[in-house]
């Protein structure tokens, strides 16, 4: 009994249905900055989504790759959570059911006006005394998972004074690397694209980018995969502690937080795929290998003396390159994907100007290739010496990341 007088209110379970996810966690309460582990069963699953909320947005949150319908994974509170109570919630793709928790989080560290607990130092035991909240039941998800992992990006459709709507904009995806792994997305609204991925694990460099259908390229960011749950109100935590465990706990919490720091400056910042000339099961229809040529200063160059298969020319001011195959010749009125390292090429003059010393392979694939509403005569890709995309400008408003993919 003396032990329950260091703990609070222990976390209730909301709402769990026959078809929803069952999850536990470590602890009934958490420090801000400590490490929360979930702890997932669900059947026929392979990821499941757990995010942590309280009414004005996403704390923290994880995936979480399942094994035989079970999994684990570690959520990372921020430090500068404030107190109060919190809404775990976890879901996966298979169904449109979300099990929720409340969890108390604790900052002794400092204050926030959006604090709502009252603090009770109490060497007696203790009752709950807190309501049930009303929470080159269940809440339907807006977007499922299907046969890969979801990821969320954040489009500024308004720029440059043009508003474009859904339909006028192409998002895409790409690995960085020696292969090419390209995913164009799916606009959901005018500013939320999805793109559904597939075959991808571990840490990978990745660039997310978004252009208008007249061309220009428009910012995008990534943001959370998680449900977009919010509740309305959250009810208040009432904190009857020790003050031998919090101070214990705290210099805990400091040390982990300390340890994390040091580890994410020393963390992998994501090792680029090796080298794979095929793509989608297609080898490619030309390839030249730079190190058998002589070597110049630029793309440019290379370009008009040796890959006599690609032309330029521009369209509306827009510089383009066309392939030609055996087939078809340079009537096409579609224009060639450009890809470096795997990333989508928009400004071509500032790939023509890239120092051509650095690229490794041209691939060259004739084909004709559909990405999404997207239609390419054929695939341009350099590829670099080391995969990584080496002191290569960065396409305007794209984001470059490094991203855990899921198991």
């Amino acid at each position: 009994m003396n032990n329950k007088v260091l703990s609070l209110i222990t976390a209730m379970v909301l709402a769990l249905s026959t078809s929803a996810a069952s999850f536990e966690t470590d602890r009934t309460w958490y420090l801000a900055g400590e490490a929360m582990k979930v702890s997932v069963t669900v059947d026929d699953a392979l990821i499941a989504y757990a995010e942590l909320c309280d009414t004005h947005g996403l704390a923290a949150g994880v995936v979480i790759s399942l094994k035989g319908g079970e999994g684990t994974g570690i959520i990372e509170l921020p430090s500068d959570l404030h107190s109060g109570y919190y809404v775990l919630s976890v879901y996966t793709r298979h169904n449109a059911q979300v099990s929720h928790r409340l969890i108390a989080v604790v900052n002794p560290l400092h204050k926030y006006e959006d604090d709502d607990i009252k603090w009770v130092l109490d060497d007696s035991c203790w009752t709950n005394q807190t309501a049930e909240p009303n929470l080159i039941s269940q809440k339907d998800i807006d977007v499922r998972e299907t046969e890969g992992h979801i990821i969320k990006a954040r489009v500024k459709n308004v720029y440059d004074g043009n508003t474009f709507r859904a339909n006028q904009i192409r998002p895409s995806l790409s690995i960085v690397g020696k292969q090419i792994h390209y995913f164009e997305g799916k606009m959901v609204n005018d500013s939320i694209a999805v793109f559904y991925t597939y075959g991808i694990h571990g840490k990978q460099p990745l660039v997310l980018s978004a252009t208008s259908f007249t061309g220009v390229s428009l910012p995008i960011e990534m943001i959370s995969p998680f449900a977009t749950f919010l509740p309305k109100e959250l009810p208040h935590l009432e904190f009857h502690y020790k003050r031998s465990e919090v101070e214990a706990r705290s210099i805990d919490m400091q040390r982990h937080q300390v340890s994390k720091e040091g580890s994410s400056e020393n963390q992998a910042t994501g090792v680029p795929l090796d080298y794979d000339e095929t793509v989608f099961g297609t080898k490619p229809d030309l390839t030249y290998n730079l190190n058998e040529y002589r070597q110049f200063l630029t793309i440019r160059e290379v370009l008009l003396e040796y890959v006599s298969c690609v032309m330029k020319k521009k369209n509306n001011g827009v510089t383009q390159l066309f392939v030609r195959n055996k087939q078809n010749p340079y009537n096409s009125s579609w224009p060639a994907m450009v890809l470096i390292d795997g990333m989508p090429v928009n400004d071509i003059e500032r790939l023509l100007n890239y120092d051509a010393r650095r690229i490794h392979y041209i691939n060259i694939y004739g084909s004709q290739y559909t990405f999404g509403n997207g239609v390419y005569n054929g695939i341009l890709s350099f590829i670099t010496r080391s995969g990584q995309l080496t002191n290569y400008p960065t396409e305007p408003n794209v984001q470059y990341l490094v991203y855990d993919f899921p198991e």
